[in-house]
């Protein structure tokens, strides 16, 4: 109530009345209201900047992680085809040596 206090005057009530000062209270405290709805929506607004700045990071990270499997699958792909490949070459390799000289 510090700041109330400044309205009233030296004197006391008695010069504005208790209408008057009824009406410095009311006064104060809509200002005070008002400047508490003030910093709230400012709070709430840096909040939501904050939640939407880590949406975005989210999504780019999300994105590379997809980047990276997608490398992984083809790396992995890449190796089974190699096996395969490998595979053939052995059994190839092994029936020409099992034929013998000719």
């Amino acid at each position: 109530m510090g700041e109330l206090a400044n309205f009233i005057p030296a004197g006391g009530v008695g010069a504005f009345g208790v209408g008057g000062l009824l009406v410095m209270v009311v006064g104060y405290l809509l200002n005070a209201n008002r400047a508490d709805r003030k910093e709230y929506q400012e709070a709430i607004d840096k909040a939501e900047k904050r939640a939407d700045e880590a949406a975005r990071r989210t999504d780019a990270a999300e994105q590379r992680a997809e980047g990276l499997q997608q490398a992984v699958d083809e790396a992995r792909s890449a190796r089974r085809a190699t096996e395969d490949r490998l595979a053939i070459l052995e059994r190839e390799l092994a029936r020409h040596r099992s034929d013998g000289p000719r």
